[in-house]
């Protein structure tokens, strides 16, 4: 009778102990890329790399990328955020990093983030960036060209959010409207600008004095405000060049799509 209480013991504990742990291979050269599926070329992988040195230095955010061609059995939601913990990625303070996950032989795509950064990419506008910068992509398995574009969008709504104005990226949706100016367009924009620029003669003729008066006051108070908004960016910059505080623990949130 002892022997088969200890038996079933110790089925009861084999049954309740963890089963398939995701072992996390050690970082290659950095924590923005980890290309084990390797579908990035060596160029774009440099891109990441130079992009997310850049955004994290300016903002303290980090953003980072990981290709798997499996997720081992285990549901992308939970792979994507024990892989960000298991990074530490985005600082302590903040909890500010993002993680993309793309396993290619389960065909599934998922971003998740930390709290620090639950606000700036709520699930709704993941899942609307997934939408519209990599799905499209990666149906045609053009792996890199919706990782790039998609880390981009990403890039740019969390300089937004830091109020850093280097979002001059090209990150493009895979479905855009494009129109083509015909002649008639092309004689109506000179001829707007002339029109224009008599109005704007004929007022400053006729109220010239005041308008630079006022002008004169505004532009101090303008210039004050724009020394204020450089102090705080250098702030910002000073503070993201030291990688020495990470370990974000995730848990803001996060959207996921199948491909």
């Amino acid at each position: 009778m002892k022997k088969v209480i200890f038996l079933l013991g110790t089925f009861s504990f084999l049954a309740s102990a963890p089963v398939g742990a995701v072992e996390f291979p050690e970082l290659a050269e950095d924590i923005y890329i980890q290309d084990i599926a390797d579908v990035l070329t060596p160029a774009e992988e440099e891109e990441l790399r130079r992009l997310g040195t850049e955004l994290e230095d300016a903002t303290t955010a980090q953003l980072a990328v990981m290709a798997v061609p499996s997720l081992e059995g285990k549901p992308i939601a939970d792979y994507a955020l024990e892989a960000l913990r298991h990074y530490g990625i985005g600082t302590k303070e903040e909890n500010n990093g993002a993680l993309m996950v793309i396993s290619t032989g389960d065909r599934e795509i998922y971003i998740s983030t930390g709290y620090g950064l639950e606000a700036v990419l709520p699930d709704g506008e993941v899942g609307r960036i997934l939408d519209g910068y990599a799905i499209p992509y990666l149906k045609q398995d053009e792996y890199g060209k919706g990782i790039m574009n998609t880390y981009k969008a990403l890039y740019k709504e969390i300089a937004a959010a830091y109020d850093w104005n280097n979002t001059s990226l090209a990150a493009q949706p895979a479905v855009q409207q494009s129109s083509v100016p015909d002649e008639k367009d092309d004689w109506l924009i000179p001829r707007g600008i002339i029109v224009v620029g008599i109005v704007i003669w004929i007022v400053i003729s006729l109220f010239g004095d005041g308008a630079g008066r006022g002008n004169s006051k505004n532009s101090g108070r303008r210039s004050s405000s724009s020394s204020r908004r450089s102090s705080s960016g250098s702030s910002r910059s000073s503070g993201g060049g030291s990688r020495s505080s990470r370990g974000g623990s995730g848990g803001g949130g996060g959207a996921g799509r199948k491909f």
